[in-house]
């Protein structure tokens, strides 16, 4: 509770009506309205990666730097002697008697005695230093989620009724594949279910808060409260972990059953959890395998305690 909490009661005045509230329609027609749309919600934080360019520039510095590194292991091979005779008679360089220079720094005394592989490296550090921050940088865009479908859609269908820019200031909006979220998006079944069901009115109703909805008055945009659908989405998850584990610890107690059909009953809960937490979670493989092999170990040890109290009572 806040320490203001009291004093907030006691004292009245309109504090509130100063706070700046998200109204998408106060913004002028164009890129301004687009975006605060955009600002406006996790589902609508999506912009292209430009995978296509980014692999582009990297595949130019690519050749860029190989050239680079030719140049200076002929560079190496000269000095060091390993020339073939046609390469040395072309070059006449006297190749051979610069081989103190592969061991001699760059840096010390200016490398006055060793100023072109000092140059090839400053060239080589320029280009590395640039490419390296190409691939970091495309390293942290693919890392990034790829909106769904809906998302995507939604997107789309508000650029394309408020057609809000000139035909070419457009087209970016059209590459579906290229387009990223910068929003933290749960890319699950279950999410993605339920928001296709609260766009049932009743479910609307509960679901679609006054306060997200303030932000437009536009009668085909909703925003739904993601609180209360992540409640829902909460319970359902917790509701069916609970029953794939008490349902048949409740068989092997009402029911007389062999141990092969326990083991069967088992198996069979086991995969129906492994594809619970698959469908309903943004569980990885690992955390999967981990969650089936503990359900696994918790009824295999209920059906050991099983067998032994039917031992001692025989």
């Amino acid at each position: 509770m806040s320490i203001f909490s009291d004093k907030r009661s006691r004292i009245k005045d309109n504090r509130d009506d100063r706070i700046v509230k998200k109204r998408i329609d106060r913004y002028p027609e164009g890129y301004p309205r687009i975006s605060a749309y955009i600002d406006s919600d996790y589902d609508t934080a999506l912009f292209r990666r430009f995978g296509t360019l980014h692999a582009r520039s990297l595949l130019y510095k690519q050749v860029e730097l190989t050239e680079l590194e030719a140049q200076l292991d002929k560079l190496d091979k000269e000095d060091a002697g390993h020339l073939d005779k046609e390469e040395q008679q072309r070059l006449d360089t006297g190749a051979g008697n610069n081989k103190w220079r592969l061991g001699h720094s760059i840096s010390l005394a200016g490398g006055k005695e060793n100023e072109k592989r000092r140059d090839l490296m400053k060239k080589i550090d320029e280009k590395m230093e640039e490419y390296d921050k190409l691939v970091l940088r495309e390293a942290a865009l693919r890392k990034l989620s790829r909106p769904s479908k809906r998302v995507y859609r939604n997107f789309m269908d508000f650029m394309y009724t408020e057609h809000p820019f000139s035909d070419s200031d457009e087209r970016f909006v059209y590459h579906e594949q290229d387009f990223v979220s910068l929003g933290e998006y749960e890319g699950n079944w279950l999410d993605e279910l339920m928001h296709r069901l609260v766009n049932n009115w009743v479910l609307r109703t509960i679901f679609v808060s006054e306060d997200e909805q303030a932000k437009t008055r536009d009668p085909y945009v909703r925003y739904y409260s993601a609180d209360r659908l992540n409640i829902l989405i909460k319970v359902m998850i917790a509701v069916t972990s609970t029953a794939l584990l008490l349902i048949p610890i409740y068989i092997f107690l009402s029911c007389t059953v062999s141990t092969k059909l326990m083991a069967a009953i088992t198996l069979i809960f086991a995969l129906l959890l492994a594809t619970a937490v698959s469908i309903f979670t943004s569980a990885n493989r690992q955390e999967v395998f981990a969650v089936t092999a503990a359900y696994c170990a918790v009824l295999v040890v209920f059906i050991g305690n099983i067998q032994q109290t039917a031992t001692l009572h025989s």
